[in-house]
């Protein structure tokens, strides 16, 4: 049995190989482009005119009314209405000495697992206001939880009803 080559098979059908071999540079004419002469033997190149210039435009050209960074009234008035209702944030500052008096307080107190479910939206916030204050999503709820029991005040009287050992569980 006899291997077809691409020789053999471009003297059969008469055709001729499209690349050249690399060891026959000598053989090479101005039409051949790196050895691909895909088109056969026509390498005659024909001249492609210039694009026509653009027609100038006959509009004038639109300039908008108010600068483009300006927010629009809703929004400003809305922001304006937000800070008019909602009440400053309360940040209540403590001390080194006091910071570490409760972090010693808590530390050996047993802790009880809770399963907290929220939607995607409050996730979402939760994960990114712990990525911004550098502080696990548990501590800010935990603080959120201990400023809510704080405002409401039947809480711990009903804690001081408790016998000793109920308290801390």
């Amino acid at each position: 049995m006899a291997s077809l080559s691409s020789t053999l098979l471009a003297r059969k059908g008469q055709a001729r190989p499209a690349m050249r071999r690399q060891g026959l540079d000598h053989f090479s004419h101005g039409g051949d482009d790196l050895g691909w002469n895909d088109m056969g033997a026509d390498s005659t190149r024909v001249a492609m005119p210039a694009p026509a210039p653009a027609p100038a435009s006959i509009h004038e050209p639109v300039v908008p009314d108010a600068p483009a960074d300006a927010m629009p009234t809703v929004l400003v008035e809305r922001e304006r209405l937000e800070a008019a209702v909602a009440p400053p944030p309360v940040v209540k500052s403590v001390s080194v000495a006091t910071a570490t008096r409760l972090r010693r307080e808590t530390q050996h107190v047993g802790k009880a697992a809770f399963t907290l479910r929220v939607d995607a939206d409050r996730h979402l916030r939760l994960r990114l206001a712990s990525a911004i204050t550098n502080r696990s999503a548990q501590d800010l709820v935990t603080e959120a939880l201990d400023a809510l029991l704080t405002a409401i005040p039947e809480v711990e009287a009903l804690v001081e009803q408790l016998p000793q050992g109920k308290r801390a569980r």
